[in-house]
This record gives C-alpha cells, structure tokens and sequence, in this order.
C-alpha cells in the first residue's frame, strides 16, 4: 500500500484564540478560591446600554401609539390622568389603518417582553453581591487586557451568595476602604513589578486574594456588637451615679438620640424597625431608670 503522501489537516486560524480562551476559563473553573470560582463580570455599562437601546425603540413606537389614539377625538376622562389634553398632535399624523397594523402590534410585543425581561434581569443583577476584581489577583491576571486601574474599578458578581439589599451602609464603607487599600498596596507593588499581577502560567506563583466581602461582614458584626454593648453598659453605670431623676432622664434622652441617629446613618434599617430598636433601647432604660430611688 502506497502511504499518504497527503498533508495533516492544519489548525484553524480561530484555534489559538479559542485554545487560550478555553485555558483560561479552566484555570478560572477549577480555581480553589471561592472569589475566581463564583466571580463572574455583570457589564454594567452594557447592560444600560442595551435597555436604552430598547428604550428608544419603544419610544417611538409608543409615540405612534398615543398620536393614533390622539387622532380618534375622543374627550378625554374627567380626571385625566395622562394629561390627554396637554398632548402635543403632530402635524401629519397617519391613518390609524397605516400605523396600527399586525406587524407593528407583533413587533411592539415583542419589544416590550425583551424589555421587561431584561429590565428585571438587570435588577436581579444589580441587587446581587459585587467585589473587585482587583481583590482576585489570579482571575484578574487573566485579563491581561486590563491595566491596574481598571481592574480595581471592575466589579465581578458573587453568584454563590446572596443579595446585597440587607447589606448595611457600614459595611459598603468597608468594601471600598478595603478596595481602596488593596489597589493602594498594588500599585506600590507594580512600580516594582513589570510584570504586573502576575502570570497566568507561572505554577509557582502565590496568588493573593482579599475577600472584602467576609472582612467587612466580620467586622461590621463586631462593631456592632461593641457599639450595642457600649450603649448598654455606659448609660447603665452613669445613671448608677446619678440620684437625680432630671439627671437621669436627661441621660436616657441623649443615649436614646445617639443610639437612633448611628442606627439610622450606618445601619439599613426601615423605619419601622427604627422606631422599633428605639423603643426597646428606651424601655430598656427606663427600667433601670425606675429602680433607682430618687435622690432627696
């Protein structure tokens, strides 16, 4: 049998890229970290980009929509609710039989049904829980198309945890302090480094991480629970001191206040859970504050 004088087949143009493209998206899937395991980019930007797309598609059909309802000359309700009076006729509008046809009804629903899908799916984004991807030095080495800064300012999604809707205003302080106190360290660090924040292909190479998200939830949990002992031992044992029921009520005001005013500023709390912790702290208080005898 002659042998096949016949060339192998040669690789694709598209191989390389979509080999790499592969490389990298199995070292991001088999990563020990939780951040490269379950951090994946959201696009803001393009997202709102998109929904403005569909926004302005929508606009003008809904224009069309209101000048063929305006052209019926039908009076409007006695409360008018959508301000039929005021609107603006244009000046050659067509006929209702040209605009209002199978088509634009077919292409108006579905145009409102992507919009509201994508519309709710932002949402759903946005309500998630975000970090840095400048917090994940292994998965932020992967984009090598990215500088220093960018990196720090691209957010990546958590997906294997919750919302971020309870997420207190202390806590976010934390996340960008903490975010802004690692790109402080990396940039310091880059001037030394050409390489930047590591290679991909380096086995040897120790990637960092900073889970801003459990630091600041740990922390935020301690804080807390100082804060909530300070204001129960502190106004405890200055009205143990204090004889005077003026003095004493004067005293409780104040905590109350202060107690009230860190809730609401640092703390995402509703306002009925607000007057809640008020009037469990006041109570509190105030119990104490009855057992004192008066001084004479």
């Amino acid at each position: 049998m002659a042998t096949s004088t016949a060339n192998p087949p040669s690789r694709s143009a598209n191989s390389e890229p979509n080999t790499e493209t592969f490389r990298k998206c199995w070292i991001a899937s088999t990563a020990d970290s939780n951040l490269t395991l379950h951090g994946f980019r959201r696009f803001k930007t393009t997202h709102l980009v998109n929904l403005r797309l569909f926004e302005n598609e929508i606009a003008e059909m809904d224009h069309a929509v209101y000048q063929a309802g305006i052209s019926l000359d039908v009076s409007p309700s006695s409360t008018d609710r959508l301000g039929l009076k005021h609107s603006a006729k244009d000046a050659n509008i067509p006929s209702i039989e040209d605009t209002i046809t199978p088509e634009f009804v077919a292409k108006l629903r579905e145009l409102l049904k992507q919009y509201d899908e994508a519309l709710q799916a932002f949402h759903n984004l946005m309500a998630m829980e975000t970090f840095s991807l400048i917090d994940d030095e292994k998965q932020a080495s992967l984009r090598d198309d990215l500088n220093l800064h960018e990196v720090y300012k691209t957010r990546l999604l958590r997906v294997d945890l919750g919302t971020r809707t309870r997420t207190d205003p202390f806590q976010r302080w934390l996340h960008r302090y903490l975010r802004a106190f690692r790109y402080w360290r990396l940039s310091k660090r880059s001037k030394n480094n050409t390489e930047g924040l590591g290679s991909p292909t380096s086995n040897r190479h120790q990637w960092s991480y900073q889970n801003t998200i459990l630091i600041a939830d740990i922390v935020g949990r301690v804080t807390t629970a100082m804060l909530t002992a300070v204001f129960l031992v502190m106004p405890l044992a200055i009205l143990s001191h204090q004889p005077s029921k003026d003095v004493q009520l004067i005293v409780v005001s104040v905590w109350i206040l202060v107690l009230s005013f860190l809730v609401s500023l640092f703390l995402k709390v509703s306002s009925f859970e607000m007057m809640a912790i008020s009037a469990a702290y006041a109570a509190v208080l105030s119990v104490f504050v009855s057992n004192v005898p008066a001084g004479d």
